[in-house]
């Protein structure tokens, strides 16, 4: 059982500038996407990484702009994808290049996000992410592409997927009194099943 302790947080957010689309569309998120899947498989046999092949909308519908606000745009799936991967967008209402990598894959155009990690030859590494928008599928899909590959997962993002996976599951909460609330949180906070804390003020 996943346990909600009510104890002081504290956040990180990773903050830096980065090369990216000018004026990104927020069907994008905040990912720093190329657009050129040739220019992305070379990246990606140079840097020996997979490529987070996106498909989406764009401008698209509200399950489009959705995904780019609440899965695209969160701090730490937005430094996974730029850090271990290489991150490609492909609009599937378009023409040119874009369609021809729609046609390569047997991706319906005009469709809702789809996301394929596939090796530089092109080939899936994990099943493609499609018809679940949560930020947990993202996030299982690039665990389980490093998992295959035999690289290493960072602990922010093993933290992340299990915390998105606990939440799935469902979680309960408690309340505990401590005479000093950070020496609650290092102790409390280090126990298995504890996924966050919130500080707070009991009679007073």
């Amino acid at each position: 059982m996943r346990l909600y302790i009510f104890l002081p947080t504290l956040l990180l957010c990773f903050c830096c500038s980065r090369p990216g689309l000018s004026n990104p569309p927020e069907e994008l998120g905040k990912v720093a996407w190329q657009r050129d899947f040739g220019q992305g498989l070379e990246r990606a046999s140079l840097e020996d990484k997979p490529v987070f092949l996106l498909f989406q909308e764009v401008p698209g519908c509200a399950t489009c702009r959705n995904y780019g606000n609440e899965v695209l745009s969160h701090p730490l799936i937005v430094e996974a994808i730029e850090t271990l991967f290489v991150p490609v967008a492909i609009f599937n209402n378009k023409g040119g290049k874009d369609a021809e990598v729609l046609r390569y894959y047997n991706e319906p155009s005009w469709n809702n996000p789809v996301v394929r990690i596939v090796d530089y030859d092109r080939l899936d590494v994990v099943p493609r992410v499609s018809g679940n928008y949560s930020q947990l599928a993202v996030v299982q899909a690039m665990v389980f592409a490093l998992e295959r590959r035999g690289r290493a997962v960072p602990a922010y993002l093993q933290l992340l997927y299990e915390e998105l996976l606990a939440r799935q599951q469902g979680v309960e909460t408690t309340t505990l009194s401590m005479y000093c609330f950070w020496t609650g949180e290092k102790a409390l906070g280090q126990l298995d099943g504890v996924i966050a804390t919130e500080a707070g003020f009991m009679d007073g």
